[in-house]
């Protein structure tokens, strides 16, 4: 009869055996699997995190006059780690077909000027992120939008203009460029301005354009300060370091990944506990059914000498016993799914009931969780096996079965 099918039949002759092999199985698999999805689960929404936080790099001109160029952001974005930047700049330009909004009677050219602010992404790292401005219609500027332009709603009630209709812009040098209205803006301190305030100086007449638009008005004016952010908040100092590099004293650069520390440090803390319940469970899983498995293999000497004594070969024992724990190994791992995908659930909820920070943790069974706990099953059945077997497989046949009759 070959192994296999002794296996089998072990199995079924010894059910009460094979039951408490079981239900040992299914303990052991449904803490390994709560604890390698919850892993998952915590590692999967830290990338989040690191995606959505917004940590970044911000530098700023210390010279007016030398100001950061187009070359040397190209050269930023190609940094390994960078997400994206925003381009902040600055500076002014005549509204043909448009009267500025001023209480001056000033002939000065500031007079009859708009202020007109330029970044990648206007929702972000601007006076209306710190909701000192509030868009009241339309849209933001976006990394996408071409030609659009954001203007004060009291400079469009003033020159009859809405959303949809356009504008033009002119430099200095003679370059104008039309620009469609996106968006509408106040301040809510617009009334509380000097009459006197020049043109270019007051709320009203400034004007929020995209940056590539601005380079196209403005070619030689360059950008006062840009936001960095990364990919990953933990590899920041080195894209610190690499900026540093680039711009030596030329900028002042900070960094703000406030948030992100602040969400880092509970989910390090569940993953510390989390991976200290995975080494705990494998550790004892394996003591226990190690334990379990020489005590069943004592009872099994005699037959096992017998076997040997007949002929049959030490590795057709082995595989029969290693087969008879993966039988076992195999059928509990359907109820260790069951049981481990609940386990894990309410572990979730016992570990972020102490959390002050918004986390969130996306419990669900994968493929990857269940090759896991196969593979670590797998480690434990051999390591198992392989202790409860060596002393029987070492043992001279003979000398067993003369102690036993004696």
């Amino acid at each position: 009869m070959n192994f296999y099918q002794l296996g089998f039949r072990y199995l079924i002759r010894k059910k009460s055996k094979t039951m408490i092999l079981m239900m040992i199985f299914v303990l052991i698999g449904s803490m390994i699997l709560c604890t390698s999805t919850i892993s998952r689960a915590t590692e999967e929404s830290k990338m989040l995190i690191q995606e959505k936080t917004g940590s970044k790099v911000m530098i700023e001109i210390e010279d007016e006059k030398d100001k950061i160029t187009e070359e040397e952001m190209q050269r930023v974005t190609l940094l390994d780690g960078v997400a994206s930047i925003n381009r902040q700049s600055r500076g002014t330009a005549f509204i043909n077909g448009c009267m500025p909004v001023t209480g001056s009677e000033s002939t000065e050219d500031d007079n009859f000027k708009a202020t007109v602010c330029s970044f990648d992404d206007l929702q972000n790292d601007s006076v209306f992120y710190e909701q000192r401005y509030r868009l009241i219609k339309g849209n933001y500027i976006e990394r996408t939008t071409v030609n659009g332009i954001v203007i004060n709603l009291y400079f469009a009630e003033a020159n009859g203009l809405n959303i949809g209709d356009k504008i033009e812009l002119q430099a200095e040098d003679g370059k104008r460029i039309f620009f469609e209205i996106i968006g509408l803006f106040t301040s809510g301190s617009e009334s509380r301005q000097p009459n006197e305030t020049l043109a270019v100086n007051r709320i009203e007449n400034q004007m929020f354009i995209g940056s590539h638009a601005y380079l196209e008005l403005l070619p030689d004016s360059g950008f006062y300060k840009a936001s960095v952010y990364v990919r990953n908040p933990e590899e920041m100092k080195h894209i610190e370091d690499e900026l540093s590099d680039i711009f030596y004293d030329r900028v002042a650069i900070t960094t703000s990944d406030t948030l992100f520390q602040q969400m880092k440090a509970p989910l390090e803390q569940i993953l510390s506990i989390v991976r200290i319940m995975f080494f705990l469970t494998f550790v004892t899983g394996t003591v226990i059914v190690t334990i379990i498995l020489c005590m069943w293999m004592r009872t099994r000497k005699k037959e096992t000498s017998i076997f040997v004594s007949i002929g049959k070969s030490k590795r057709s024992i082995l595989l029969q016993v290693i087969l008879e724990a993966f039988g076992v190994f195999f059928i509990s791992m359907a109820g260790a799914c069951v049981i481990g995908n609940f386990m894990a659930r309410i572990m979730k909820e016992l570990l972020l009931s102490s959390q002050t920070a918004d986390i969130t943790l996306s419990i669900s069974l994968t493929l990857p969780d269940i090759g896991l706990l196969f593979a670590i099953g797998s480690s434990i059945v051999f390591i198992a096996v392989a202790f409860s077997m060596f002393p029987i497989l070492k043992a001279n046949p003979k000398d067993v079965l003369s102690r036993m009759e004696g």
